[in-house]
């Protein structure tokens, strides 16, 4: 059985990470909010809930998630 090794340091990309990151958090948002859901953050060290409208604005959709004319 041969041993496996990690990527080296050097080999990772935390922009590329980053990215991914963002892109499945919007994913995700974009999901919930076509479903009607509301989705709950921190700010500012509050709970506050954030509405299907509020994530469609931003991301510069209209109300129904559709792209702004």
């Amino acid at each position: 059985m041969t041993e496996q090794t990690l990527p080296t340091a050097d080999l990772i990309d935390p922009a590329a990470m980053d990215r991914a990151h963002e892109r499945a958090a919007r994913v995700a948002l974009l999901e919930h909010a076509r479903m009607g859901r509301s989705v709950h953050e921190s700010r500012n060290g509050h709970i506050v809930e954030v509405t299907p409208a509020e994530i469609f604005a931003r991301y510069g959709l209209d109300e129904n998630g559709k792209p702004r004319p």
